[in-house]
């Protein structure tokens, strides 16, 4: 009998994880959830976005937020359960109309774009990019480079400390962004628990944009 592949046991795990408990990281009650998504929100350099992408979305509580925030929103995991946990999280919050939710594994599954047809303008990983192989990351920061549209935001928010599943460190992870060809780094916010980073390929301040500094 053929050993389970690494993605299989990984999408078991997550959907286990998922079917035990409807929130398994608290992110619903802990007030350190709650202030780390209103400072990634707080921190985006536009105040609207046109189409996001957030995979590892999870049981959806990121997603509302952002599907205030944008026109269109692409929400996607690997677990069918976190996805139905999402898409009534979605329901009941009445934000569901412009948001699509998807299985998808990364970095095989990363949406393909047609030519010509317009790519996302903000790209959120929070709290997944640390579950990929180097080799897995490397494909996660050429798709997500090649996915962001003109002037667009790709933000990064990870837990620091070591856990038992963890396969790259943050540092690692927000590392493998900052190298990338044609990124920029337009904020680092950094804490003992967390680092958060956001990177454009528009290299100016928010203030720049706006044409005042």
């Amino acid at each position: 009998m053929n050993a389970p592949k690494a993605d299989d046991q990984r999408d078991a795990y997550f959907d286990q994880l998922y079917r035990d408990d409807a929130d398994p990281w608290l992110v619903r009650q802990r007030w350190y959830e709650e202030r780390k998504r209103a400072l990634l929100l707080a921190c985006l350099p536009q105040r609207r976005y046109r189409s996001a992408f957030e995979p590892g979305c999870g049981n959806g509580e990121l997603t509302v937020e952002l599907a205030r925030r944008c026109n269109s929103v692409l929400a996607a995991d690997m677990s069918p359960e976190a996805l139905r946990l999402a898409r009534q999280r979605l329901l009941d919050a009445g934000q569901d109309a412009h948001v699509s939710l998807a299985q998808h594994r990364l970095p095989q599954d990363w949406p393909r774009i047609l030519p010509g047809a317009d790519k996302f303008d903000l790209i959120v990983l929070s709290e997944i990019a640390y579950y990929l192989s180097p080799e897995e990351l490397a494909r996660v920061v050429e798709h997500s480079v090649a996915s962001l549209a003109p002037g667009g935001s790709i933000v990064l928010c990870h837990w620091r400390a070591p856990f038992a599943q963890r396969i790259v460190s943050t540092v690692r992870v927000h590392a493998a962004f900052q190298d990338a060809a044609g990124l920029h780094r337009v904020l680092r916010h950094e804490e003992s628990d967390f680092l958060l980073g956001i990177w454009s390929n528009d290299a100016r301040s928010v203030a720049q944009r706006e044409g005042f500094a």
